[in-house]
């Protein structure tokens, strides 16, 4: 019992040398810590985590049945659509759960198969599988990230004996996308041959896409080639609408110039084959020459006519021996007429016009008096540089049927701005930077203050001045009061006015300028001298 006597003495010693401040900094740090205990102790001391967010009210029924069941402790947010429990019950949580298959997120795939009865019809069978087939693609397409949940509907026309009397199969996707995603027209197209590829016969084209707050992200019959000829014509009005938008706002100022540009693209595909002939310009293309001798064509009969040169097996005619020899030739050409093929495949996409409204702001000029700014229409000739501008920054060609109309008119929202650009809204990250700067402000200010209040340091001259307390104590009250006198014992000690050498000047001139701090060091004086 000595000991914690002692230790409870000490303690109250301690008690009675702190100031006021110091005792209501010391409570407060005492009462801080029993309400973080008390918190610690409410919320259980260990910190939680998600086991589960954005479930099905279904299989968040299934869950929290199963956790109650395993006696695991857990807390619902989010209108029970995420349940979390301490950080470590998380994985203990999610095996027992993955044993009993849970959360199955609503849809049903081919499992549906394990339990088949026999018995069933065909249509049934058909109607089962197609079941199966859409909570497949359900689950497939949910795992996309940006994707919260998905519905999937197929359908698939009776096969017929003739196969162009059947109809084609169609399928249209339902997605809710998560808060603040979007699908991207890649994810689109990957979402419809992902569903074309799982269902016989059925076209990619013919797939429907939207959104559960009706947007229609892609539409069935609407083929790729035809999106992006769609795609290619904006792109190019938004390119074009950009770059004279740029140049004419060097001129007329920010906010002064609207720019709005019409395409007009052929998206048709030609492949033409073009031959030419040059009659001018014949070609040999074969030549034959053919030469003959003939010796026979002067040979002549001779000898006794009569019935022994006519009979059979009898001597022939004679001949005379002096016959001539005769050559023929003859030559043949063929000519061939120069000729040129061309083969033109021509492009994908060709301009055929461009159309751009250009709406241009006037001039606006301040009065002397300062009163409000005076707007001045742009005048003709101002009107025809700029137009000049625009036609050669959009790449005018009047054989093509291009048309640029420009017009100067008022905008309302610079002319109550005198003609400069109205204010932009103010971001949220530029609230942030004036949220943080505001902070950053407060805290300095605190610091100074805090400076400004810490207790100077008193010179060791004035803490160890060898007077008694009651003559002391007499000397700050006169001074307080205004009297110049001293006590009796101290006079001869007094130096003259306007010097501050002794260290008892400087003690008055403290206690004047800080009689507060001075009665609290006569008071710690006071209980040094008391005994213990």
């Amino acid at each position: 019992m000595e000991p914690l006597t002692k230790a409870l003495s000490q303690i109250r010693e301690l008690w009675g040398k702190l100031g006021g401040r110091a005792r209501a900094g010391l409570m407060a740090v005492v009462v801080l810590g029993l309400v973080a205990a008390g918190i610690v102790a409410i919320t259980g001391g260990a910190p939680k985590r998600v086991l589960f967010s954005g479930l099905d009210p279904k299989d968040a029924a299934a869950v929290v049945a199963a956790l109650d069941a395993a006696k695991v402790p857990y807390s619902l947010d989010a209108g029970g659509t995420m349940i979390e429990v301490a950080s470590t019950d998380v994985d203990r949580a999610r095996l027992m759960l993955a044993e009993q298959d849970l959360p199955k997120s609503g849809n049903i795939g081919f499992e549906f198969f394990a339990n088949q009865s026999f018995g069933v019809t065909e249509f049934a069978q058909k109607v089962n599988y197609r079941r199966a087939l859409q909570g497949e693609l359900e689950r497939t397409i949910a795992a996309l990230d940006p994707i919260a949940s998905v519905r999937v509907h197929i359908t698939q026309p009776d096969r017929v004996v003739f196969e162009q009397e059947r109809a084609p199969a169609t399928a249209s996707v339902t997605v809710e996308l998560r808060a603040g995603r979007e699908l991207g027209d890649r994810q689109v197209g990957a979402i419809r041959h992902l569903v074309a590829a799982a269902v016989e016969g059925l076209e990619a084209s013919d797939v429907t896409v939207v959104t559960t707050d009706g947007a229609l992200l892609s539409k069935a019959g609407a083929d790729a080639a035809s999106e992006a000829a769609l795609d290619h014509e904006i792109d190019l009005e938004r390119d074009l609408e950009r770059r004279i938008m740029r140049l004419l706002e060097r001129t007329v100022g920010a906010g002064g110039v609207e720019v709005t540009v019409a395409a007009e693209l052929d998206f048709s595909h030609t492949d033409t084959t073009e031959e030419t002939f040059d009659p001018e310009q014949p070609a040999l293309r074969t030549e034959s020459v053919q030469e003959s001798v003939d010796r026979s064509a002067g040979a002549q009969a001779a000898g006794v006519a009569g019935a022994q040169a006519n009979a059979v097996g009898g001597p022939g005619p004679a001949t005379s021996s002096d016959a001539e020899a005769t050559t023929h030739s003859s030559r043949a050409r063929n000519f061939e007429l120069n000729r040129t093929v061309v083969h033109t495949v021509g492009a994908h996409s060709t301009l055929k016009r461009l159309t751009v409204a250009v709406l241009v702001d006037g001039v606006y000029t301040t009065p002397e008096d300062g009163s409000e700014p005076v707007y001045t229409a742009r005048t003709d000739a101002e009107l025809a540089e700029l137009q000049a501008v625009v036609e050669n920054a959009m790449g005018f060609n009047a054989a093509r049927g291009d048309r640029v109309k420009l017009a100067s008119v008022q905008f309302r929202d610079r002319a109550a701005t005198g003609g400069t650009a109205a204010p932009e809204s103010i971001t949220p990250v530029t609230w942030a930077a004036i949220g943080g700067g505001a902070l950053a402000l407060v805290a300095a200010a605190v610091l100074f203050l805090r400076r400004r209040k810490t207790p100077r340091v008193v010179p060791n001259e004035v803490l160890q001045l060898p007077a008694r307390v009651s003559e002391a104590e007499a000397a700050l009250v006169r001074a307080e009061a205004g009297g110049a006198a001293l006590p009796p014992g101290a006079a001869q000690a007094a130096l003259p006015e306007g010097t501050s050498d002794g260290p008892r000047e400087r003690a008055l001139e403290l206690a004047a300028g800080d009689p507060e701090r001075t009665a609290d060091i006569i008071r710690a004086w006071l209980r040094a001298d008391q005994p213990a």
